[in-house]
């Protein structure tokens, strides 16, 4: 088609070179009256509208776009004005005669009241790189931290994944990856709440990125080879690519290690935290990434239960003990619904006339393959998988309902106290005094009668475990605290602790006849806590020289071995008739056995 100007108006020349672009230009170009009547359309115009025209008819760009822009008569319509634009880039699709997709794109430009000019081309290139481009970045956003952006786990496990691709040097590791887990993060939740929580982790972020980003050993400084992510929560990972040196990578964790110590400041308050890295490098890493990373994580753990604040590399026996305690911690679930678990009972005497004062209740397992199981093989593991309330639970009711039978069987002559440990995780459990209450009511046991002990390590933990502390002392109940001189607690902070008795331990007691420096703190020890109206019990008393000279320090009670190892409900009963003599009030009728078990907290006598 040509346009409706007259020929005579243009010279021939321009006349000429006007046709020559239109029917040459790579874009098509048509001009069409208000209702889409086509005055113009040069030969790349038809060649993209034939496929959308019924029976080939281009002659009215409005019915040839209708199915895929119905929409475009009105808008033609509502720009009125010259110059107004009608659409700019509309995107329509179309199947081309091959079968497949393309998109053409389509403008419209009002030229007066009578003309509208367009343009159309073939777009689908450029649709199909936006589509890319924007597939690139909703997978960067899936591959990246939120809250630190930071790489996440996906985006880690696949660069570990390439690094473990790659042909070895020599049989030398060129990568190593560090997995880190902040020590006492969920205090920091607790006192600053969420928000500081969130701050505390954008600035670890920002910490490991500047520390790995000084490169040391690890690669050209040219070369990004590290990558620093956050797997979730307070965990991160580092992976080191491009080592020149196995060794390095134990100077580069414990840089972190230092990094991340360092004090932080948030809102004002200075917060203080320190972390646990697993390494995994060299012939021992495994041959998937998210097996690796699972070998660091067990590595990690290995670095909190030594205290934290440290590295660890891992080794195959890490992954063998972390497998036995796995099975120990199914075992253990199974032993608390099959009723395995027991309580013992190992007496505490006055060490002045070798009256029974009371007992320690204590817990052990009775496996139905292995025999006798070691609270120092289980109670670790119900602390880390969250059964220690369920165990600690268990002993306290199993306690008092056991102490309440025996001052009905003997009276007067009963013991007047048991002792039950008290976990971490009780302690750190807003519960606990009600938890207390109850099975002080149910078992019928009067408050004074009860013990909790805990250790110096929980006692110092802060404002709200003494807060807790308080809460359970105004049941009536009394508070022990064990194992005193190997934590963190001194002579001095006794009197800041709510605390009823002081319980010296073993260590002390068991050379305490021939080290002077055992027997002088045994004697500050007694004779402080008496200042402040506390009472004492030495642990692990063997002998009678042990016990007399305790009681010639004026230590008011004593267990141990000397006198009894723990004993099962029964015999203990049978000791304590012993040796109150009252064998004439036992009979065969079976003690009032320990409540089924529900939830508990018993440790190592």
């Amino acid at each position: 088609m040509k346009p409706d100007s007259d020929p005579e108006d243009l010279q021939p020349p321009a006349y000429e070179a006007l046709i020559q672009f239109l029917y040459q230009a790579p874009i098509g170009l048509l001009q069409i009256r208000p209702d889409g009547t086509v005055t113009m359309m040069n030969p790349r115009s038809a060649q993209l509208l034939m496929p959308l025209a019924r029976q080939g008819n281009l002659d009215n760009l409005f019915e040839v776009l209708d199915e895929v822009a119905p929409d475009l008569r009105a808008m033609a319509d509502a720009a009125i004005e010259p110059g107004a634009l009608v659409c700019e880039g509309l995107r329509m699709p179309v199947r081309s005669t091959a079968g497949g997709r393309r998109v053409l794109g389509i403008s419209l430009l009002r030229l007066d009241a009578h003309t509208i000019m367009g343009c159309v081309n073939d777009v689908t290139h450029e649709v199909e790189l936006e589509q890319q481009r924007l597939a690139s970045r909703m997978r960067d956003a899936s591959r990246t931290d939120s809250l630190t952006l930071m790489p996440n786990r996906s985006a880690v496990l696949e660069r570990i994944q390439q690094a473990l691709a790659r042909p070895d040097a020599g049989g030398a590791p060129t990568f190593a990856v560090l997995f880190i887990n902040c020590d006492r993060f969920n205090r920091v939740n607790l006192t600053l709440g969420q928000a500081g929580g969130d701050r505390l982790l954008r600035m670890v972020a920002e910490r490991l990125n500047g520390t790995v980003r000084q490169r040391d050993a690890v690669g050209p400084a040219q070369e990004p080879l590290h990558t620093t992510a956050r797997l979730g929560g307070d965990e991160f990972v580092v992976l080191l690519d491009g080592l020149r040196d196995s060794e390095d990578v134990h100077s580069i964790a414990q840089r972190l290690i230092d990094t991340l110590s360092r004090p932080y400041l948030i809102d004002s308050v200075e917060v203080h935290i320190s972390a646990s890295i697993g390494v995994v490098a060299g012939i021992h890493a495994a041959a998937e990434a998210n097996a690796l990373l699972q070998d660091a994580s067990l590595a990690m753990q290995e670095a909190k239960r030594a205290g934290g604040g440290r590295h660890v590399l891992f080794t195959p026996s890490i992954k063998d003990i972390a497998t036995r305690r796995g099975a120990l911690e199914l075992e253990l679930r199974r032993a608390l619904e099959q009723d395995e678990l027991f309580v013992v009972y190992q007496p505490i005497v006055e060490l002045t006339d070798g009256r029974v004062a009371g007992f320690e209740a204590l817990v052990r397992w009775q496996h139905p393959q292995r025999g006798l199981v070691s609270p120092v093989e289980f109670i670790e593991i119900a602390e880390e998988c969250g059964l220690i309330g369920a165990v600690g639970e268990f002993v306290l009711d199993s306690a008092c309902r056991q102490l309440a039978a025996w001052q009905r069987r003997f009276g007067a002559q009963a013991p007047g106290m048991v002792s039950v440990n008290l976990s971490r995780a009780q302690l750190q459990d807003a519960a606990i005094t009600d938890q207390v209450a109850r099975v002080l009511e149910s078992s019928g046991l009067p408050a004074q009668a009860l013990q909790l002990e805990l250790t110096e390590s929980m006692a110092a933990q802060g404002d709200d475990i003494r807060a807790r502390l308080l809460e359970l002392k105004a049941l009536g109940l009394a508070l022990a605290l064990d194992d005193f001189g190997t934590g963190y607690s001194s002579l001095a902070c006794l009197g800041q602790l709510p605390i009823d008795t002081v319980k010296i331990d073993r260590s002390f007691v068991a050379d305490a006849e021939s080290n002077l420096h055992k027997r002088v703190l045994i004697e500050a020890t007694v004779r402080v806590a008496r200042s402040l109206g506390m009472s004492t019990t030495a642990e692990g008393i063997e002998t009678e020289g042990q016990a007399a000279l305790l009681a010639t320090l004026d230590c008011n009670k004593g267990q141990g071995y000397l006198w009894s190892r723990p004993l099962a409900a029964h015999a203990a009963t049978q000791w304590l008739a012993a040796q109150i003599g009252a064998t004439d009030l036992l009979s065969d009728q079976p003690h009032p056995s320990a409540a089924p078990l529900r939830a508990a907290s018993g440790f190592v006598a």
